[in-house]
């Protein structure tokens, strides 16, 4: 519970004016209870309230009192209103009584005034309460709203990355499975013993696919690139990627025949020729 809070929220306007809810007179009582200058503020505002009621509080003249009364006693005596008048009123000048007439009309009119100004500042108050709260209200359900629209949107963005990646494992499988498929594996060569690929090989459709097992990371300026051996001349077979994206099948070029597989590092983007002296894996057809 904040303090400046309490005080600026309008709640103690309608506390002392007695149109505070239940659980806002719970509320403050337990703020002037923690901290003293919600205390201060709620007397300051009763002060400040109880002295404008008092200044707008109005006492006769005692002159115009006195007369009045003393007419009204002899309209039940005479029963003439004229002689009461003559016999009654105090003795002043008939400009005198017409000033005093209009002043009073004036008092009268501006305690009217002031009346009024007192309900429209106390309705004012309680608006402002109301529509603060609204206001409030609207924007902690705002809030609430965008943050659960961009957990929606995360939790979309990431189904979609396991749906892609189901797509893809799938159709790694038909492949693998497809009984026109040959499977060529290329072990590694002298530059790197341990470097291990496979080539999948569509004896139908002539389409190749890869996949790597185990490459060291290239370079930034380097890329691997793959080649088919036909008839002892090297074929470019494109050039692949490497991280999450070696994991899974990578379809590369067609090529009507082959007697075996290769793949060197080249400068990104690949060669027309292959670097002999950078191949890291190689494998023969079976059979």
């Amino acid at each position: 519970m904040d303090a400046q809070k309490v005080i600026s929220s309008g709640i103690i306007e309608l506390y002392v004016a007695g149109m505070a809810t239940e659980p806002e007179v719970r509320e403050l009582e337990a703020a002037m209870i923690q901290f003293p200058e919600v205390l201060a503020a709620v007397e300051e505002y009763r002060k400040s309230l109880e002295y404008y009621v008092a200044a707008q509080d109005l006492t006769p003249d005692n002159a115009i009192k006195a007369s009045l009364l003393n007419q009204i006693n002899n309209l039940e005596a005479n029963g003439t209103e004229q002689t009461v008048l003559s016999s009654t009123m105090p003795q002043h000048p008939k400009a005198t009584l017409m000033e005093e007439t209009l002043t009073e009309e004036k008092r009268l009119s501006w305690k009217v005034v002031a009346a009024a100004a007192f309900v429209l500042l106390i309705g004012s108050v309680i608006m402002n309460f109301f529509y603060y709260k609204k206001w409030k209200d609207f924007r902690d359900y705002k809030d609430k709203y965008q943050a659960l629209m961009l957990s929606q949107n995360s939790i979309q963005s990431t189904n979609d990355k396991y749906k892609a990646r189901l797509d893809e494992l799938e159709q790694t499988l038909n492949v693998m499975e497809d009984p026109a498929v040959l499977k060529v594996n290329m072990p590694g060569t002298k530059l790197k013993p341990d470097a291990v690929a496979t080539v999948f090989w569509n004896t139908q459709n002539k389409q190749v696919y890869l996949k790597v097992n185990n490459l060291p990371e290239p370079a930034a300026d380097k890329q691997y690139q793959l080649w088919a051996i036909v008839d002892g001349k090297p074929i470019d077979m494109g050039v692949f990627e490497m991280g999450d994206t070696a994991k899974l099948l990578q379809k590369m070029k067609v090529t009507d025949k082959v007697q075996m597989f290769a793949v060197t590092l080249e400068s990104k983007g690949g060669a027309a020729q292959p670097t002999l002296e950078q191949m890291y894996v190689a494998g023969k057809l079976p059979g």
